[in-house]
């Protein structure tokens, strides 16, 4: 038995059981990003495995965004990004008829939480990016791409702000979704007309984060969801 604690496999895939042990392993002994784990030869020998299954398992938990793998090296255990999702909701509005109706609940939730914690834990540079991209927003206005750009940019920031690492990589993970979303609510709207109250929303965002209100800022992004969701034609 190595120091990396693991137990021999027994029945069924060989590849699945070691992607199992190896990640069990990491969680438990909760190990930091950077962490080297054994060599292929030590974790074969602990497992009771052939090489090859443990260089499928690893490929397997790099493919997750687990670990990462240089030629001629050991795995390192990554830090958290958002890779998986960003695949996984790509997947998703391709195969989920509703998708942007779903796309649009699923923010709804994450972000008026964002929102909060972004009033309580704004710096200075984060209402400095906030700002500049309603701007270039307002900037934008009749070209609904650059638009979609700066809106879906600005709800990213604000889940930067937010200081909670996993609501950033969620909300990063959704980039593509809300920008196709903020598109089919800017061509909904057309080019002028009430694209000016979406300005005014984003205006109101950034006050109630910059004076630190919490309660505001959520009550804000909520309705903010909604009146999208109501000029795309989603409202219930």
């Amino acid at each position: 038995m190595t120091a990396f604690e693991l137990s021999p496999l027994e029945h069924g895939s060989l590849t699945e059981r070691a992607v199992e042990a190896l990640l069990d392993r990491i969680l438990t002994r909760r190990l930091e990003p950077g962490t080297s784990l054994p060599s292929v030869a030590v974790l074969a020998e602990s497992m009771g495995v052939s090489r090859p299954v443990v260089r499928e398992a690893l490929n397997a938990l790099k493919a997750l965004g687990i670990v990462e793998i240089a030629n001629g090296k050991k795995a390192v255990i990554r830090d958290l990004d958002g890779e998986v999702l960003r695949i996984f909701f790509r997947r998703a509005l391709q195969v989920v008829d509703d998708s942007v109706r779903e796309v649009m609940e699923v923010r709804t939730g994450i972000e008026i939480r964002a929102a909060a914690l972004a009033a309580r834990n704004r710096a200075d540079r984060d209402l400095a990016v906030l700002k500049d991209l309603v701007d270039r927003m307002e900037a934008a206005i009749g070209d609904a791409a650059r638009f979609a750009a700066h809106d879906s940019a600005f709800h990213l920031a604000i889940a930067e702000a937010s200081g909670n690492r996993l609501i950033f990589h969620v909300v990063e993970s959704l980039e593509a979704a809300l920008r196709n979303a903020s598109y089919q609510g800017v061509r909904a709207i057309g080019e002028h007309g009430r694209v000016d109250d979406v300005i005014d929303e984003h205006r109101g965002l950034v006050a109630a984060i910059e004076a630190r209100d919490e309660a505001r800022a959520a009550a804000l992004m909520h309705d903010h969801i909604a009146a999208a969701m109501e000029r795309m034609g989603l409202a219930a």
